[in-house]
């Protein structure tokens, strides 16, 4: 958003909306100030700490997070087992929080500090300068930080920016998310910006695991054995019209506190495969991390909204409920 978009947006808001807006805009950039002078080593001792505190005073995203976490494992764990992970999650998604704000300190010198990578040596054939390729992941571990290590390794490529209710917000996270130089894509007109720029062998980074509404153009996929939620077919559409490969890639924690990122083999698309095998495919490679690691997952997302009529929504969380467009889209799933 351009400056002079950024000054109508704000002209249009009442006033003590616009008065908050800037409240945001400098809570968050003194945030930043205060956590980029901490040591890297002292932020997830502090995010643990904040997020203990919010599991326990959020009520209604921690019945949340318990409900989606009861509804993907069953009974492999005990109420005491899900409220653990159910922490743990809280902290996993303020360390990633925090550590996006600490961003202005990365370095190549500093990710090759923290991070170790696999599934690198020897470069795979999607390492490729001029291959297209969506590295895809999960809102799991640091996924803020992953499109900035893949960078690393392969050279720069494109962050769409982010369009927030507070327009005075977009830049501070385009320069958090693009601290080692990536381009920021504006989000108008990023789908055939995105095109061109895999047509012409360019590499990009994608989150798959949004809910979304049956009205925006969703494939439905099955997770944990049999729960339906519909997906974002965009990976799969792109993978389809520009022939990149679909890589996926983990972010697990390392013993000493850093990330071990991973690069899973890429996905085999041809010209037979359609959306909704692609979209379940990528899925399908990331999920069994989760089952290792579930308290990386982002549990407090609302990550079923909808449900099939009938028995076959019993294991669904209670936030969930029947909705014709989405049992149209199931029928469609066959």
């Amino acid at each position: 958003m351009s400056t002079q978009e950024t000054v109508a947006v704000l002209r249009a808001v009442p006033f003590w909306k616009r008065q908050r807006y800037w409240l945001e805009y400098h809570g968050l950039r003194g945030s930043s100030w205060i956590i980029c002078r901490l040591p890297w080593r002292w932020i997830g001792p502090l995010a643990n700490f904040v997020g203990a505190v919010f599991f326990a005073l959020d009520r209604h995203r921690r019945e949340v997070t318990l409900a989606n976490l009861r509804s993907a494992f069953g009974e492999r764990f005990s109420e005491q087992e899900l409220h653990v992970i159910g922490g743990k999650s809280y902290g996993v998604f303020a360390r990633t929080a925090l550590e996006l704000l600490w961003s202005s300190n990365l370095s190549k010198e500093v990710l090759d500090e923290i991070i170790t990578t696999e599934g690198l040596d020897p470069m795979p054939a999607h390492g490729a300068e001029g291959r297209p390729v969506l590295y895809f992941c999960l809102h799991a571990g640091n996924f803020e930080w992953l499109s900035q290590i893949t960078c690393r390794h392969f050279g720069n490529f494109p962050v769409i920016a982010q369009k927030l209710k507070n327009p005075l917000l977009g830049p501070l996270f385009d320069g958090w998310r693009s601290s080692l130089g990536q381009e920021i894509m504006p989000q108008k007109g990023a789908m055939l910006r995105t095109i061109r720029h895999l047509k012409e062998g360019g590499k990009m980074g994608m989150l798959i695991d949004l809910n979304l509404k049956p009205s925006e153009g969703p494939v439905v996929i099955r997770c944990f054995d049999g729960l339906l939620t519909p997906v974002t077919r965009l990976p799969a559409e792109l993978a389809l019209r520009t022939g990149a490969a679909l890589v996926p890639v983990e972010c697990l924690p390392r013993h000493d506190g850093g990330y071990i990122v991973r690069y899973l083999p890429e996905l085999p698309v041809t010209s037979e495969s359609t959306p909704e095998q692609i979209a379940q495919a990528c899925w399908d490679a990331l999920e069994p991390g989760l089952h290792t690691h579930p308290e990386l997952w982002l549990w407090s997302y609302k990550h079923w909204r909808y449900r099939p009529k009938g028995n076959a929504g019993k294991t669904y969380p209670f936030y969930a409920g029947e909705f014709d467009p989405f049992e149209e889209l199931i029928e469609k799933r066959g």
